[in-house]
């Protein structure tokens, strides 16, 4: 009788440790970069941030046949009310990625130059996640003046990558 329960035991504690649930997967896997949009006033040079009325961001594909940009089908994001940071991904098969934004009636286009990592395996059932390094963010200057880089690397924790500048 002692040996059964001892046994039991064994096989309980197995199974125990068997089904205990791996945390990794939980995790989130979604990279995305986090950019912030400021306004620096002219006279006192203070920097606050900046509640957009109206935008709309769509993808641009750059086609290295005809060496143009061309829309994507989806629309990335839209928000009619007032906003101060958006979440946009990153291409994790090109070391380029473009953006169209829409202020109103007024366009303006965003390059971000990055390169991807690999380096963060989570598991063999998870997968990993592709990370990216900014390089360089290029831009027209319609309704956005300027860009400055705050993090350059693009990963799954909150840190606004990159600010623009009315």
């Amino acid at each position: 009788m002692k040996k059964s329960t001892y046994i039991i035991l064994f096989f309980s504690i197995l199974l125990n440790y068997s089904c205990a649930t791996d945390d990794t997967c939980t995790q989130t896997k979604y990279v995305k970069l986090i950019a912030g949009f400021y306004h620096v006033n002219d006279t006192t040079h203070v920097t606050s941030a900046l509640s957009l009325d109206s935008l709309s961001i769509q993808g641009l594909k750059y086609d290295t046949l005809t060496n143009k940009y061309h829309l994507v089908d989806s629309l990335l994001y839209k928000k009619q009310t007032g906003t101060g940071l958006i979440y946009l991904p990153l291409d994790n098969l090109a070391t380029r990625t473009a953006f169209q934004f829409k202020f109103n009636t007024v366009i303006d286009t965003i390059t971000i130059f990055h390169s991807k990592n690999l380096n963060d395996f989570l598991s063999l059932e998870c997968g990993c996640i592709v990370t990216h390094a900014i390089d360089t963010v290029i831009m027209t200057k319609h309704y956005i003046d300027s860009v400055q880089i705050k993090i350059h690397e693009v990963n799954t924790t909150n840190g606004e990558n990159i600010r623009l500048y009315k």
